[in-house]
């Protein structure tokens, strides 16, 4: 009888036991959700952009292009200046009369020869050609001020490793601008933010690279006009 009831009582404990246990599992919090490291660098590559380009409501600036070409015997160097106006005019004019301006607004794109004895390069529609619309939205996108939502839109986004605030940009993966572009990294100023270098890497092996420096906002719109006439 005693040895029912010791036995009776153990499987009483027992079961008060994990009870027990069940209630603190129950009760407590539930582990918090691993870090997504890609994503917290996403946000601080953003967040370091933000700090320029909110600012950026007009933007001069003086670059350096170097174009590579599996065609080309040697690269193509040139400098220029850049002049950027909210929403979304970017353009790049060549120093030399035998460079070009490369001028960005909402619906077009041109290229015009700075010798006018030269013949101006026609460029298709931005409708039928989906890698040169989705370049120029994403270029004026860098520079631009906002949230980061227009500079992450149709796009796969890479944060580059190493010490370099980098940021890659690359085409959907059934986006018809993969034909032509490959990615477009950007490099930015690790204190203030500012887009520092634009690499092109085009889908032939070439590429296109912007460095740009003297950064200034905020400038007089005579300055602005001697760019963008």
């Amino acid at each position: 009888m005693n040895a029912k009831l010791s036995r009776r009582a153990l499987i009483s404990s027992g079961a008060a036991g994990l009870g027990i246990l069940a209630l603190a599992l129950t009760g407590r919090a539930a582990p918090a959700a691993p870090v997504d490291r890609a994503a917290r660098r996403l946000a601080n590559r953003l967040e370091l952009w933000r700090t320029f380009a909110s600012k950026s409501h007009n933007l001069l600036a003086r670059y350096t292009s170097t174009r590579t070409s599996p065609l080309l015997v040697e690269e193509l160097v040139e400098s220029g200046s850049l002049a950027f106006v909210a929403p979304g005019t970017l353009v790049l004019r060549d120093d030399g009369v035998t460079g070009s301006t490369t001028r960005i607004e909402p619906g077009a794109v041109a290229i015009v020869p700075n010798d006018p004895s030269l013949p101006r390069r026609a460029l298709p529609q931005r409708d039928e050609a989906p890698a040169l619309r989705w370049l120029a939205d994403h270029l004026v996108a860098c520079l631009a001020p906002g949230d980061g939502a227009a500079l992450t839109a149709d796009a796969r986004v890479e944060v580059p490793r190493g010490s370099t605030p980098r940021l890659s940009l690359m085409p959907p993966r059934d986006s018809a601008a993969r034909a032509l572009i490959r990615s477009v990294t950007l490099t930015f100023d690790q204190v203030g933010g500012a887009v520092i270098r634009i690499e092109i890497a085009e889908s032939d092996g070439g590429s296109f690279t912007l460095k740009i420096s003297d950064h200034r906002q905020e400038v007089e719109p005579e300055m602005l006009a001697r760019v963008l006439q």
